[in-house]
């Protein structure tokens, strides 16, 4: 399946088939990316190592699992609202529309669950577990799920796994048993380069274009910097360890962040690159909002 396309610009939404079943929504600025992330890099302790040398796109992702049961784990952000929901009636076509799936309420993760429960009115919210203000971001009476449920949709069976690494205090990741896909929400992406031709492309394939392995431990490190200052305090080699005992738990074939480009196949080779890339960001000197390293 090639990339279907929906809308212009920052509204724009992308949408390709991972596997039999499952989805890929996402979205690239692409000309636009420079108007939004020149300055990405400008903030960080080691800044001259990289300004000027990439203008790169920090993506939304949702993902559409069509089974007996359709589930979609995310909605991207508000912006891209009206080509979501258009993405939405093109691959579900007169089916019906399930489950809502939410990681955490933050808006680029969240912001359209309201919009998609009046497009499909008989789709069951899911959040996770401890919450009471939902309410407060268009999940009112949305179940609550914790670690170790699963939800059953047919051949596919979502299991809610806990989050090694969190944003946000109420957060949840997924690991999908029938593909072996791992949904990590705001954990171990990259980063692409819209006018390297990067948009809605999979990593093998800007591997193959060119990107190397030394810069997506570099895009692993950065964002885990930006997205977790709680890592300045902690301890890089039990970071390490939990990396890897995360991908001994799991049999994960597709590895399928919020805010990257998807893994689809060879998963096994990139689990030391994850690991290295947190390493790498627990050593740098400082944070947005602390001090230490």
């Amino acid at each position: 399946m090639e990339t279907q396309v929906f809308g212009e610009g920052i509204e724009r939404v992308g949408v390709r088939r991972i596997c039999d079943g499952i989805d890929w929504i996402t979205h690239c600025l692409g000309d636009q990316a420079k108007n939004y992330y020149a300055d990405y890099f400008s903030t960080l302790p080691d800044a001259d190592r990289y300004a000027g040398s990439r203008i790169v796109d920090y993506p939304f992702s949702a993902f559409l699992i069509r089974d007996e049961k359709n589930l979609l784990i995310d909605t991207i952000a508000p912006r891209q609202q009206d080509n979501l929901l258009r993405a939405l009636e093109s691959l579900l076509g007169d089916e019906p529309l399930d489950y809502i799936w939410i990681s955490h309420v933050e808006l680029p993760h969240a912001g359209n669950a309201g919009a998609i429960t009046q497009r499909y009115p008989g789709a069951e919210l899911i959040t996770v577990a401890g919450g009471d203000h939902y309410r407060l971001h268009n999940l009112a009476g949305a179940r609550q799920v914790a670690p170790g449920e699963v939800i059953e949709l047919g051949r596919h069976r979502l299991e809610i796994v806990e989050p090694l690494f969190v944003d946000h205090g109420l957060s949840m990741w997924a690991y999908e048993q029938h593909s072996g896909m791992l949904f990590t929400a705001d954990w171990g992406h990259n980063l692409h380069e819209p006018a390297a031709g990067e948009c809605f492309m999979f990593l093998d394939e800007m591997i193959a274009g060119g990107y190397a392995q030394e810069t997506l431990i570099d895009d692993i490190k950065v964002n885990a910097w930006f997205q977790f200052p709680w890592l300045v305090w902690a301890d890089a080699q039990a970071i390490v360890q939990a990396v890897e005992n995360l991908f001994q738990a799991y049999d994960v074939r597709i590895f399928a962040p919020s805010h990257g480009n998807v893994i689809r196949r060879d998963v096994e080779k990139y689990v030391e690159v994850l690991g290295e890339g947190m390493r790498r960001a627990v050593e740098m000197p400082g944070s947005f909002f602390g001090e230490g390293g």
